[in-house]
C-alpha cells in the first residue's frame, strides 16, 4: 500500500449513522405493531358485542323479558373473569345457556385483562342485571384506549381510566 492511500472500509461515523437509522426503524416498527394489535383486539370485541347485542334483543323479542342473570359473555377469559376489582364478574354457564339459541357460536373476546386504573382490570364483554336501576340490564364492553368508537348501534361510550367503556341498557 502506498503512503497516503486509504484502506477500504467504513469509518466510525458511517457505522454510527447506520446503527442510528436501524434503531429508528426498529422503534417505529414496535410502535406500529402495538397499534395493530390493539386495533385487532378492539375489532374482535366489537364483533362479539354486536353478536351478543343481537342475541339479547332476539331473546327480548321472543320472551318479552330481558335476561336476569349476570355474567361475562364470550370465551377465553383469564380465570373465567372479565372484570376484576369490585365486584368481580365471571363467566356464567346459565347466561350462556340462556343466550346460546340466539348465537351461531360463542365469540372469543379476550385472552388478557386490560388495566383500567391500576386496581381494576377489564376484558371483553359483560351483561349486568339491575344496573343502573332495578329491573334494567346492561351490556357492557371495554376497548383499549380512550375515545374509541364503540361501533355497535345503540351503544354509548365513556372513558374509564385508560379504556373506553361501551354500554347499552335494556329495559323489560
Amino acid at each position: 500500500m502506498k503512503r497516503g492511500q486509504k484502506t477500504p472500509g467504513f469509518t466510525i461515523v458511517e457505522l454510527l449513522i447506520v446503527i442510528v437509522v436501524i434503531g429508528i426503524l426498529a422503534a417505529i416498527s414496535v410502535v406500529a405493531y402495538g397499534t395493530v394489535q390493539t386495533n385487532a383486539r378492539n375489532k374482535q370485541v366489537i364483533a362479539g358485542a354486536a353478536a351478543y347485542n343481537k342475541a339479547v334483543m332476539q331473546y327480548q323479542a321472543e320472551t318479552g323479558l330481558i335476561p336476569t342473570i349476570e355474567g361475562c359473555l364470550g370465551a377465553n377469559y383469564p380465570s373465567n373473569q372479565c372484570w376484576t376489582g369490585a365486584p368481580v364478574r365471571s363467566v356464567n354457564a346459565s347466561l350462556d345457556t340462556l343466550l346460546s339459541p340466539y348465537l351461531s357460536n360463542k365469540p372469543t373476546l379476550a385472552t388478557s385483562l386490560m388495566n383500567m386504573d391500576g386496581t381494576n382490570n377489564r376484558a371483553g364483554l359483560a351483561y349486568i342485571y339491575n344496573f343502573p336501576a332495578a329491573g334494567q340490564g346492561e351490556l357492557r364492553f371495554y376497548l383499549n384506549g380512550n375515545g374509541q368508537n364503540c361501533s355497535v348501534a345503540g351503544f354509548s361510550a365513556a372513558n374509564e381510566g385508560t379504556l373506553t367503556n361501551c354500554y347499552k341498557r335494556f329495559s323489560p
